[in-house]
């Protein structure tokens, strides 16, 4: 006569417990943490923004919010997890609001130029080691200034007060 522990219902739950545990992470790739600095080329930090990247040959992305300081870290799959080993092209995504007023042209002073929002056109690339300190400085240029005198940002001159107005009050 064979017996059956009383365990054999207990023991199948914890392989089935622990099998569906393992299988949640099946299929995701090692990541490695990754902290950086996005700096326009004269030194100053872009203060706003996302750095976006795709990993070379495979469909995997990291992304990490640019801190006021220029400094951002990666996540994949859960916060600040990093990203993958690797060759990676980068994007920085910035939202630039642009209102719709008459001769209203709005500020590029830390504004990333667009080339670098694009992975056709970024030219921004990162590599990402498992052994070691990954840590990248991104270079990227600013926009081009909208206006005619770059010294005031792209706004138009503040129109001056007429002087020869027979209706102005004296």
């Amino acid at each position: 006569m064979k017996t059956v522990s009383m365990d054999f219902p207990h023991h199948w739950l914890c392989i089935i417990a622990v099998s569906l545990v393992v299988g949640c992470n099946s299929g995701r790739l090692k990541t490695y943490p990754l902290e950086g600095q996005v700096v326009f080329e004269d030194g100053s930090p872009v203060k706003v923004g996302t750095v976006e990247t795709k990993a070379v040959g495979k469909s995997v992305q990291a992304t990490g919010q640019i801190a006021t300081d220029g400094s951002f870290t990666l996540s994949t799959y859960r916060p600040n997890d990093g990203a993958i080993a690797g060759e990676h092209a980068v994007v920085i995504v910035q939202f630039i609001p642009i209102e719709e007023i008459p001769n209203y042209r709005p500020s590029t002073m830390g504004v990333v130029h667009r080339k670098h929002a694009s992975y056709n056109t970024s030219g921004l690339t990162m590599n990402v080691v498992p052994n070691g300190e990954n840590k990248v400085k991104l270079i990227v240029s600013g926009a081009n200034p909208l206006g005619r005198n770059p010294k005031d940002h792209g706004h138009d001159e503040i129109p001056k007060a007429p002087t020869d107005n027979p209706a102005a009050p004296k």
